[in-house]
């Protein structure tokens, strides 16, 4: 599997003469649906949540804030509203497309949600529901029968639920190809920590259930039935709700009544015709997560963080916008970036980190515009190695002097780092004219020692990074932007990795951004009802 693995990572690096394999063009005429929607099932609207001026955005980092609140449709309405909902519409010459508050590369969204619910959270019995950011509503899928809704409420731990995320590949192949399964892996990291973020909001936990074989998510989120013309699959199952120190198990009993239900609704075809990607639906086939042993859920404990005092969370996470380009003149303060940097640590941020099951990603900074910072490349030490581990491999003339106190910040080289990271970065300019950009260097050895299943993991991580970096750079008034496309082995070449160790498996740049001022910006959902009054 390993071997399989690593054949289809060369094969998705793009190179200076050539990308992966793709469509080449785009095929206006087959662009995917951006909503999944089942005809026929019975929608249940949620409520649009004011953004109110609590909790503190630096609090939810730190884990769960205050008491846990009450499981009902109130709080599950904010919890969605705030991590997958619409953030607002964009229109410009007769076109007009959402934006969300997870981000998407290509603004293409492979990722779907489904929810089980314990009876008596939105309607009187138990259920499974597909949530619908387009109306922000819940598509009921099925309501469990009377003995069934009893095994799930006794199986949960008591005012929580399950989640599950899954994905639609052929959204990311329409326009990527091959490359599409590092995206879709992606988009799910940004999905994760943008959940555990509004999660923890409410006083909630969010973990995933390594209980449960990822090829059983199919059946149980209802996913293996017929109807599907372009293909869905499950991916991770969460548990939210008040935090738990340990794992429940799921009994096969349960998740076997559920996987048989009579299912409501017909899934909607997402475009009138398909190319299928070989090598991308086999290392998905390979890389699927078998059953684990259960976890311990501990979160260690962080120290408190008040980078943004006072400033509210939820205005943050519906503002978020992916910069399309940076102005390339302003700079921000070292103690900015250092801030940033420290947010991305995984003892400083429990939330979101503790639920990805390790650090495996460091961070390779292209340094432009910090004043107070020399410009050039610096290493982020995000995984707590010896300074001896993390230079074996690597260029002999890199400098490695630790420039921060309370950081594992090393600066490798100085000079004029702009031009390499434009490059580096398939040549887009916008790695070049913000303050400062990135490249997420993984452990791709260590981690397919332990499995396949490991390989998607390392994207998921480097996606949860990216949600917090757009939320930082959000919090101190200017934008970030991730970016998929770069010359994978060119990175390497430049750190002089004679072998796999490392990989690069994500970039991102943060600066002040140039909107452009054709585009008008309509309300997200101005027609949904605020919840009753207590």
């Amino acid at each position: 599997m390993s071997d399989l693995v690593r054949a289809y990572h060369a094969l998705s690096k793009h190179r200076p003469d050539r990308f992966a394999p793709g469509p080449g063009q785009l095929d206006w005429a087959t662009q995917p649906a951006p909503f999944r929607r089942y005809a026929g099932a019975r929608a249940l609207e949620l409520w649009h949540r004011p953004l109110e001026e609590t909790p503190a955005y630096d609090a939810v980092f730190a884990g769960p804030v205050g008491r846990p609140a009450a499981l009902d449709r109130a709080s599950l309405s904010q919890l969605l509203y705030d991590s997958l909902a619409i953030s607002a519409w964009k229109e410009a010459g007769g076109s007009r497309w959402a934006l969300r508050v997870n981000p998407s590369s290509g603004n293409l969204h492979p990722t779907e949600a489904y929810l089980l619910l314990p009876a008596g959270v939105v309607e009187e019995g138990a259920s499974l529901a597909h949530y619908a950011p387009d109306i922000h509503s819940l598509e009921i899928r099925a309501e469990l029968p009377s003995p069934l809704a009893a095994q799930l409420t006794d199986a949960l731990p008591p005012g929580g639920f399950l989640l599950g995320l899954a994905s639609i590949p052929w959204r990311e192949a329409w326009k990527y190809g091959e490359r599409a399964y590092r995206y879709c892996q992606h988009d799910l990291g940004h999905a994760l920590a943008a959940l555990a973020i509004a999660a923890a909001a409410l006083g909630w936990q969010l973990r995933v259930l390594e209980g449960v074989a990822e090829t059983t998510l199919d059946g149980l989120l209802g996913l293996d039935r017929e109807g599907f013309v372009e293909r869905e699959f499950g991916d991770l199952l969460l548990w939210i709700g008040p935090p738990q120190a340990r794992e429940f198990p799921l009994a096969p009993a349960l998740l076997d009544g559920i996987s048989a239900l009579e299912l409501a609704g017909v899934p909607n075809r997402l475009s009138r015709e398909q190319r299928h990607w070989p090598e991308l639906e086999r290392v998905h086939g390979h890389c699927r997560t078998p059953r684990r042993p259960l976890a311990d859920w501990v979160a260690p404990a962080a120290p408190e963080v008040l980078d943004n005092p006072g400033l509210p969370l939820r205005p943050l996470l519906h503002r978020r916008r992916s910069a399309q380009s940076m102005d390339g003149r302003s700079g921000i303060q070292a103690e900015l970036l250092l801030a940033w940097l420290r947010r991305l640590m995984p003892e400083q941020s429990p939330v979101p980190f503790a639920s990805l099951g390790g650090t495996q990603v460091d961070l390779l900074l292209f340094v432009h515009r910090v004043q107070g910072l020399a410009p050039g490349l610096y290493w982020l030490a995000r995984g707590a190695a010896a300074d001896a581990e993390l230079r074996e491999g690597l260029r002999t003339d890199f400098l490695w002097e630790r420039v921060s106190g309370s950081l594992p910040l090393y600066r490798l080289l100085e000079g004029d780092a702009r031009g390499l990271a434009g490059f580096l970065s398939c040549g887009q300019d916008i790695a070049a004219d913000g303050c400062v950009a990135l490249a997420m260097l993984a452990r791709f050895d260590d981690a397919l020692e332990r499995g396949a299943w490991a390989y998607p993991q390392l994207y998921r991580e480097c996606g949860a990074i990216g949600q917090v970096l757009y939320l930082e750079a959000e919090a101190a008034g200017l934008s970030g932007t991730g970016i998929g496309c770069y010359f994978d082995d060119s990175v390497h070449e430049l750190l002089e990795i004679a072998d796999s160790r490392w990989q690069s498996l994500y970039h991102f740049t943060l600066g002040r951004a140039q909107w452009d001022e054709r585009l008008t910006t309509l309300p997200a959902y101005p027609d949904l009802r605020r919840p009753p009054r207590p």
